[in-house]
């Protein structure tokens, strides 16, 4: 857990803390996870080592809360245009329905490291895991058929899917745009499902 995590946050913390990370990821996507040492992102972010550790205890750390940060930035951006307990129809859903693909263009340097051989270390597992972790605890779909679309295997499935059709987006340089992405998602959705509601609490853990 990162140090700035026990104290009280401020915009100043916030801001430091993001130029941070954003000259972590740089210098991650121009040589490589291993080569890159905390003098270097001090450097690069333009702040002294006492600065860094006044936040985080060392690169291990800075790479936890980075990862914890865009895992649940990817959640966020997958559900929260949508009612709770409210039955969306895909029918229905356009490409203002949510803003992953945006979240994900938006922050194309981090998403591109996907593609780098010398990546931050677990990093590949991230992204279906977020969606997968999303589907089971929130999602509540309505089949196309009699097919039973909530099993934790059919939510694995879908979780998977989604990820590949992102990652394989990011590999072509995103040559399509986000909406177009959008559509494709959710022309994949309507062959399988009618519908869907969305519970809050259940990923909150709230009864």
């Amino acid at each position: 857990m990162a140090i700035e995590d026990k104290k009280k946050s401020s915009p100043q913390r916030e801001r430091t803390k993001r130029e941070l990370k954003q000259s972590f990821i740089e210098l991650i996507g121009e040589k490589g996870y291993s080569h890159v040492t905390v003098t270097d992102i001090v450097k690069r972010a333009a702040y002294n080592r006492a600065t860094f550790y006044l936040y985080y205890f060392d690169k291990s750390d800075i790479t936890e809360d980075l990862r914890s940060e865009m895992f649940e930035k990817i959640k966020h951006t997958s559900m929260e245009r949508y009612p709770e307990e409210r039955t969306v129809l895909t029918r229905r859903m356009g490409t203002d329905s949510f803003d992953l693909l945006t979240f994900v263009y938006d922050n194309r340097s981090f998403f591109n490291l996907y593609l780098k051989e010398d990546t931050i270390p677990g990093l590949h597992h991230d992204l279906p895991r977020a969606i997968y972790e999303l589907l089971e605890k929130m999602f509540t779909f309505t089949a196309v058929g009699e097919h039973d679309l909530n099993t934790p295997k059919f939510k694995l499935y879908m979780a998977h899917g989604t990820a590949g059709l992102i990652l394989e987006w990011v590999e072509s340089g995103y040559e399509d745009s986000p909406a177009e992405v959008t559509k494709q998602l959710i022309r994949i959705l309507q062959s399988f499902a009618k519908g869907f509601t969305i519970s809050r609490k259940r990923l909150s853990g709230e009864e």
